[in-house]
């Protein structure tokens, strides 16, 4: 991880954290043991250490979450500290702003189960309309699963993924680009890891997360003061000891 400048929240944080608890289908176990860190592969030699939704839940508070307008796709805080440090770094480096963009954010349970029936059903449809004939539920779900989480399994729900607008460029492109070299080169200093399948999306997940936001959370709920909960996290994260 980078020096404590970089999670900060003085000076980026300009909205008033509202303290107030979120309705949630999943609540996670917060338990660090349950999660992996992966085996480096690839020509980069990236290791996966996934956000887990059934470690992290969903968002329990407003003050997690980044107000839509400051960021449309309302990440989760943490995550958008982090990443305006790596954003910043990565264009003074060289890399189009616009490629290191947030895409996509934080994505609930509810949202994602409208995302996955609508996928379902363009699938079934675009079969038909190919002449092919129709799959079993089963095994349309199977088939849909390549390209779609289904709802409680996506890394969205935390709010900790992120999509950058490396998306735009497509899935060959992206991961061919200068911007996914930098990221690829850089990210991890800032707490970030890839999703190896998906040149675009990377999860916040440095060492003692787990600890940290479940501090955040207690404090939120003993009413201690949202602000001073979040600089209290974000010193945690930068020495977890």
């Amino acid at each position: 991880m980078r020096p404590i400048g970089d999670l900060s929240p003085a000076g980026g944080v300009s909205w008033t954290l509202d303290p107030a608890p979120r309705p949630r289908v999943m609540s996670g176990t917060m338990r660090a043991d349950q999660l992996r860190d992966g085996v480096p592969r690839g020509p980069f030699g990236l290791s996966q250490r996934r956000v887990r939704p059934g470690v992290f839940g969903e968002p329990a508070f407003e003050a997690e979450l980044v107000p839509e307008s400051v960021c449309p796709a309302r990440p989760h805080v943490l995550a958008w500290l982090a990443w305006r440090a790596m954003s910043a770094a990565g264009i003074k480096a060289g890399v189009a702003p616009a490629l290191l963009s947030i895409y996509a954010g934080y994505r609930s349970v509810a949202f994602q189960a409208q995302v996955w029936e609508y996928r379902l059903r363009e699938r079934a449809e675009s079969r038909v309309s190919a002449g092919l004939p129709p799959l079993s539920q089963r095994d349309l779900e199977r088939q849909q699963r390549k390209w779609t989480a289904k709802p409680g399994q996506s890394a969205h729900h935390t709010g900790l993924a992120l999509d950058l607008g490396l998306y735009e460029l497509g899935k060959r492109e992206s991961r061919r680009s200068p911007a996914y070299t930098w990221l690829a080169a850089n990210a991890r200093d800032f707490g970030f890891y890839p999703y190896i399948p998906e040149a675009w999306h990377w999860e916040f997940n440095p060492p003692g997360l787990v600890t940290a936001l479940a501090g955040f959370r207690r404090a939120l709920a003993a009413d201690a003061g949202p602000n001073a909960a979040l600089t209290a996290c974000c010193r945690a994260l930068v020495d977890p000891g």
